[in-house]
């Protein structure tokens, strides 16, 4: 065929080779997607090699597929929701050299050989050349890009421990490689194994626990010390509890922050109260909402360094095998597994432990189950105004969990819920802090502008800072700020009129409070504290010597 296309060849090979480029960094911190870059990669490769010896109208349209297909893949990616949208935060919030240059490469080569495809084609008798060299490439470019959408957005619940495995494929990785069970009812999905004691009152119901994972008591406290070794970070500086005390209902009294490096985090550290309970997991993620998933954040990510494993994994590993004590809590979480101790049943530890932190006996529970004298008079005065529709409270901290964005064992629906509460609007028309605008950091879509997951209220009096940047110092600051519909910033690089947020949900819309129902209300809040739960041996350091002192 004439026009060989040496443009679109050498595009969609300098593609392929940064693909492979790639697959060697994100192989690090998440298994699947380095083999899915070092596929794709090796792919279009060999679509250049082929293109190379052979030109003819079905290299054309492969080549297509290899490079518009998957644009329309990565359009998918952004736009619907998909187990790797939580890792294309890191490409929207950062530029990425790699990604833009891949898509303007693929772009560039695949426009350029639709040109030639159309050129290269006669019509057919009934059939128009368009048609004839259309139909092919938009079937390509569409069954490309939708069937690796359905890959990714399938692969996690076909094949749970992908979703949990860093490095490069080993053989060992590929024959613990297992599809999931079956799916069964509800009821079925959430029994747990019967020597595991939630100790919950009542009026709280079982939480979900996913069936890969099950809650044992020898798992969560395995997961208890290795929340607490420092030995779990990259340079041993930190451990989980850095960023999360138990004194402080599992926060860290920090407005943002710190890493095992120095590098101070975007986002206050949420408390970690009642997390079994979360439908979504950290501020503002609306995919991310299993625990297993979400620890690997903190111990892989680095945008920002936290526990800062990532390059150190085998280093890390190594501390805990060469343990006699962890070899021996390792074979009785993981009785089944001929060699434990892994970053997979790491993880599954951790999660397990977390899971178990549930906070259920503050004197507000305690007046639910009848003790009268458990709420002062003002606590009770509060409690009314927290639950009228003057303040509409309620309405986003409700529930036994005092949050909206709350699901358990016997949920039928989804809860995943995100507010603008008016805290900034930094250009008059909702703009919030760039890296720190909420939901629309995946999404992309205006009305994601600073929505963020209402956090629960229990335990709240130990939690400050408040919001997602810490930048509400005081429960009667945070009390202030909904009294005046939202916050006004009159000078610096932050100013703005909060209250005037186009995407402010229309419940932030202000009332009024005398300095004593100011107290009221405060005294209700601090009633949601459960000392038993900040106390509880169970939940405790088990390493007291390498506590990190509450600042």
């Amino acid at each position: 065929m004439k026009n060989d296309p040496f443009g679109a060849l050498i595009a969609i090979a300098i593609a392929g080779a940064i693909h492979l480029l790639a697959a060697t960094i994100h192989m690090t911190h998440m298994t699947a997607h380095g083999v899915s870059l070092l596929a794709i990669g090796s792919l279009q490769l060999t679509w250049g090699l082929i293109a190379w010896r052979w030109w003819n109208r079905g290299v054309m349209v492969m080549g297509i597929a290899l490079s518009l297909g998957l644009v329309a893949l990565w359009v998918l990616l952004y736009s619907v929701p998909s187990p790797f949208v939580g890792h294309l935060t890191i490409h929207a919030r950062m530029f990425d050299w790699m990604l833009v240059v891949t898509k303007l490469c693929e772009l560039a080569g695949g426009s350029l050989l639709l040109w030639r495809l159309f050129a290269n084609t006669r019509a057919a008798p009934g059939m128009p050349r368009w048609l004839r060299a259309g139909a092919p490439a938009a079937f390509a470019i569409t069954a490309t890009g939708v069937s690796l959408w359905f890959a990714a957005a399938s692969i996690e619940s076909v094949f749970p421990v992908l979703s949990i495995s860093v490095g490069w494929p080993t053989w060992e990785m590929i024959t613990d490689l297992r599809p999931a069970p079956a799916s069964v009812g509800e009821e079925e999905r959430n029994i747990d194994a019967p020597d595991y004691d939630w100790q919950l009152p009542p009026h709280f119901p079982l939480p979900r626990v996913p069936e890969e994972n099950p809650m044992r008591a020898e798992t969560v406290e395995l997961g208890r010390y290795l929340f607490y070794d420092k030995r779990l970070s990259g340079n041993g500086a930190q451990s989980c509890e850095s960023c999360h005390f138990q004194a402080l209902a599992f926060s860290d009294g920090r407005a943002l922050p710190i890493g095992s490096t120095g590098e101070v985090l975007a986002r206050n550290s949420p408390a970690l109260v009642n997390v079994a309970y979360d439908a979504t997991l950290t501020w503002a993620n609306p995919v991310l909402t299993e625990l297993e998933r979400q620890v690997l954040v903190p111990m892989f990510g680095e945008f920002p360094v936290e526990l800062g494993i990532t390059g150190h994994e085998q280093e890390v590993l190594g501390r805990f095998q060469s343990d006699a004590n962890y070899q021996r809590m390792f074979a009785a979480a993981f009785p089944d597994d001929p060699a434990p101790i892994n970053f997979h049943n790491i993880t599954r530890a951790l999660a397990a432990f977390v899971r178990a932190l549930v906070s259920s006996n503050s004197p507000y529970d305690r007046y639910l189950a009848g003790d009268k004298t458990a709420l002062s008079p003002a606590a009770q005065r509060g409690m009314e105004m927290f639950f009228s529709e003057e303040l509409e409270c309620h309405h986003c901290h409700t529930g036994f969990n005092f949050t909206a964005s709350t699901v358990h064992a016997n949920s039928t629906f989804s809860a995943a819920v995100f507010q603008n509460n008016g805290l900034y609007n930094l250009d008059g028309q909702g703009a919030y802090p760039r890296g720190n605008r909420g939901v629309y950091e995946i999404t992309g879509k205006p009305e994601d502008m600073g929505r963020f997951r209402p956090p629960t209220l229990r335990n709240v009096a130990l939690t400050a800072p408040y919001m997602h940047d810490g930048s509400l110092a005081t429960l009667e600051d945070v009390v202030r700020h909904y009294m005046a519909g939202g916050r006004v910033l009159e000078e610096g690089a932050l100013a703005g009129d909060g209250r005037r947020n186009p995407y402010k949900n229309g419940l932030v819309s202000g009332f009024r409070l005398s300095d004593s129902e100011i107290a009221d209300l405060i005294a209700f809040l601090e009633s949601l504290t459960d000392e038993q739960f900040i106390t509880d041996p169970r939940f405790a350091n088990p390493f007291p010597e390498q506590s990190a002192a509450v600042e």
